[in-house]
């Protein structure tokens, strides 16, 4: 195995550690509980990964998939997640939340704030770590996260089948991707009606956790033409030929555009929030899924017709000639 294929398969991972282990420190810092450095033992799947991707893989990526990815998803998304659960019980205490419940009707009930304090005071990593707002800790832990989520697949060495080319592609479709989900995240929670409910909070970090795992899929990878097609039916090599975008539009649909514009609706119509941004990003959803549909429209008759047409001459080869009248037959 040459040399940058093994830089580009170690050096990745050592960075998707890192970030893995600066996450798991904010936590210990904000809870001042040593006992949540456990969370860095779901890294020894990265390590046992990595192993094997160097003695069995030869360095290369999987087919369709990518571990590395996955593994970096199931360590970077629990300490967020803490962290998340973290700022809104403090958001929840604060005056802004406690004056809206109140006039709501609702009553949440919470331990005093001060013990944040204590836990700050009381902790024994650098003061400089503990004057950086938690919230900005969780917003810099969410873009990091996308950032090197892309700069990883990047590095890391190309997958079975897959060419610089596509690699390319899969790249610029990840940067969008990463943008929609982030601007998600922030822009949706950011509202007043939204960061003092705690079932649209836990509803909006689901709904992230849940696009998160397109990620480590390369289903949207473009394909090749393959030779070997030829013998095969005329609609399965018509599959083929569309199995990227038909996957690109069930990801869009089921896993990113769909759920945003169904939550986005909800906030809309269900809780009476409205304004421009959230107005404007449930149309864009509403188009990009309008859009998609008619893609899946246009590829089904694709792949319709020519299977249609080998079934016309099909049967006109088997269409029986009329009989032929005696009186027609020249003596």
């Amino acid at each position: 195995m040459a040399w940058h294929v093994y830089l580009s398969a170690v050096v990745p991972r050592l960075v998707f550690i890192f970030h893995i282990l600066l996450a798991v420190s904010r936590v210990v810092l904000v809870n001042n509980d040593h006992m949540f450095w456990l969370l860095l033992l779901l890294t020894l799947p990265i390590f046992v990964e990595i192993i094997v991707t160097i003695h069995i893989q030869k360095g290369a990526e999987y087919k369709r998939f990518s571990p590395a990815l996955f593994f970096y998803l199931i360590n970077i998304i629990p300490p967020i997640w803490i962290l998340e659960v973290y700022q809104l019980d403090e958001h929840l205490r604060s005056n802004e939340c406690v004056s809206r419940n109140n006039s709501a009707g609702l009553y949440v009930s919470h331990q005093t704030g001060g013990q944040t304090i204590e836990r700050n005071q009381n902790s024994s990593f650098p003061i400089k770590l503990v004057t950086f707002q938690n919230v900005d800790w969780i917003l810099g832990l969410h873009q990091t996260l996308l950032i090197v989520l892309i700069i990883g697949k990047w590095i890391l060495p190309l997958g079975i089948g897959v060419n610089r080319d596509q690699l390319s592609q899969l790249l610029l479709t990840f940067v969008g991707t990463a943008a929609d989900i982030l601007e998600f995240k922030s822009e949706t929670q950011s509202e007043k009606g939204v960061r003092c409910c705690l079932e649209l909070v836990y509803a909006i970090m689901a709904l992230w956790t849940w696009s998160m795992l397109q990620f480590p899929l390369d289903l949207a990878v473009p394909q090749k033409e393959d030779m070997d097609l030829q013998h095969n039916p005329a609609w399965k090599a018509q599959l083929y030929k569309y199995s990227a975008d038909l996957w690109s539009i069930s990801i869009s649909i089921f896993i990113q555009d769909g759920p945003f514009f169904a939550f986005r609706l909800y906030l809309m119509i269900g809780r009476k929030i409205t304004h421009q941004m959230l107005l404007f990003f449930t149309i864009k959803n509403s188009l990009v899924l309008t859009l998609q549909i008619y893609r899946l429209v246009v590829i089904y008759l694709e792949i319709r017709q020519p299977w249609k047409s080998v079934d016309q001459l099909s049967n006109e080869a088997h269409v029986i000639p009329p009989p032929v009248e005696m009186d027609d037959i020249p003596e």
